[in-house]
């Protein structure tokens, strides 16, 4: 995004104005007022009249920057520059342009020579303290900022600048000192806030947030700030607090619902976080943002009817991300809309054939009408990428199902091995050892898997069924007593399910 150049430009020559005609003066007001149309048509008629006028070729320029023209306003800026190459007024408007025309080492060069001039030059000092702060060198920034006046200094979009400065160089005393005497100014501290965070200062930024919330409790923009640091912080149960009291008041704002949802997802509550991205989909249907993580969140929880919405509502807003139609196949597949969900996997798997993941989702489609139908592509899967731990779940799952536990054996082991908190390859390699008569092996397995999915009762019935098998029957009876009336889900393999 290209910068626009200020209009505090005004103030760099109000002595040149105080001598210049009318025109001039109508001109740089319009410009001044952000009225860049009228002050194009007074400036280019002041030059109609007067064809050297400095100021009006600088302001001209400065102007038609505003307007994003800033291949014409480089032809005005130049002149200027060219009839007065030591003003402090010409030299900043053309730095400002440079910065435009994103010429950052130009500009530099252009504000270094306006301070050779005039070393208390403001408006020179404070972009290049800018700059500095862009770079992160916080040192550098104090250096330009401490020749500014005491006025300007003063200034609150110039403590903004001051305190970053401090909190980048180490002074995180004074840093703190000058927050402070903000404190009850919500709109700086909240601006601070995300200056802070944006420059990586994250628990700087939570900590002034969180003193300035103390002097202004009701302030939504602070208690949205706070929440939205707080999550990044990793503060989950705080960022949850203040992002459920920025929604209680603005229930429909579509930011708070996506970043509480971030939150309830981050603290373990992934209905929550559906509920909220649903809501606020159907509030902002064209957000991308929202339909892509309402989409993800849904898929997560085998709501796969809300998935393949989301994923087609997606798919239409970003045409050009074929991953849409992939997700929305596998959605579909899980929907048993085989014929459509297996159209779009294939055409995906077509165009991208280097992509494991396609061939993962793939065989596991195949392989929910075929179980031998899936082998292939997730052999295509495995030997694209050899550490895909998904895929060689499923591939051993496949063997399991053909009959062969030895095959299955090393995919699993090394599934289970390489993601250990993941139920469905404990319960998998527990059935393999089963299978080869490793009931021990296979308890342990089983007894990890129900450990991980205590709400699963796939997970369950199979270490009831081991349990039973070794002897163990009160534990045993003691599972299926408390699993007897729970749904036992029978849906097309996927990543997310224990299979039987």
């Amino acid at each position: 995004m290209r910068r626009r150049s200020p209009c505090i430009l005004l103030g760099w020559c109000g002595c040149a104005l105080a001598a210049s005609g009318p025109l001039l003066t109508e001109g740089v007001n319009a410009l001044q007022r952000g009225d860049f149309a009228l002050a194009e048509q007074k400036l280019r008629a002041e030059l109609q009249a007067h064809p050297d006028d400095i100021e009006a070729l600088s302001f001209l320029g400065a102007t038609l920057d505003n307007e994003n023209k800033p291949a014409d306003a480089d032809v005005f800026h130049k002149r200027a520059l060219a009839l007065a190459p030591r003003s402090n007024s010409i030299l900043d408007k053309y730095g400002s342009h440079l910065l435009v025309m994103q010429d950052a080492s130009g500009a530099r060069q252009a504000f270094l020579k306006s301070l050779a001039i005039n070393p208390a030059d403001g408006y020179a000092n404070l972009q290049l303290a800018q700059m500095a702060l862009n770079a992160k060198d916080g040192a550098e920034a104090l250096r330009y900022l401490s020749r500014l006046s005491t006025e300007q200094a003063a200034q609150p979009e110039v403590a903004l600048r001051s305190l970053l400065a401090l909190q980048l160089s180490g002074r995180k005393t004074e840093a703190g000192e000058l927050a402070a005497k903000f404190r009850n100014d919500a709109a700086w501290s909240v601006s601070a806030g995300r200056a802070l965070a944006d420059a990586g200062e994250l628990s700087a930024a939570e900590v002034l947030l969180e003193n300035a919330l103390t002097a202004n409790p009701d302030s939504f923009p602070l208690l949205f700030s706070l929440g939205v640091v707080a999550s990044h912080t990793g503060h989950y149960t705080r960022s949850q607090q203040t992002l459920e009291a920025s929604l209680r008041q603005q229930p429909g704002n579509t930011d708070v619902l996506y970043s509480l949802a971030y939150t309830y997802d981050a603290n373990q509550q992934p209905g929550a976080a559906l509920r909220l991205l649903s809501q606020a989909a159907q509030l902002a249907p064209g957000r991308v943002d929202l339909q892509k993580s309402l989409a993800i969140a849904a898929a997560n929880l085998g709501d796969y009817q809300t998935a393949a919405a989301a994923w087609e509502a997606y798919g239409q807003l970003v045409p050009s991300d074929d991953t849409a139609r992939r997700e929305r196949g596998f959605a579909k597949v899980h929907l048993g809309q085989f014929d459509t969900g297996l159209a779009d996997l294939r055409w995906y798997a077509t165009r991208h054939p280097e992509d494991a993941e396609a061939w993962y989702e793939l065989g596991i489609a195949e392989s929910s009408q075929d179980p031998t139908a899936g082998m292939s592509s997730l052999d295509k899967a495995v030997a694209l990428r050899p550490d895909f731990a998904e895929a060689r779940s499923a591939r051993g799952a496949l063997y399991y199902r053909e009959g062969k536990p030895e095959s299955a054996l090393p995919d699993l082991e090394f599934a289970a091995s390489n993601q250990p908190g993941n139920a469905l390859h404990q319960a998998r390699l527990g059935q393999i050892y089963l299978a080869l008569d490793r009931l021990n092996d296979a308890l342990r397995h089983f007894r990890r898997a129900a450990e991980l999915a205590p709400g699963d009762y796939q997970a369950q019935f199979h270490l009831a069924n081991a349990l039973a098998e070794a002897g163990q029957m009160a534990e045993s009876d003691a599972i299926m007593a408390k699993i007897r009336n729970w749904p036992a889900r029978g849906n097309a393999p996927t990543g997310n399910l224990l299979d039987h």
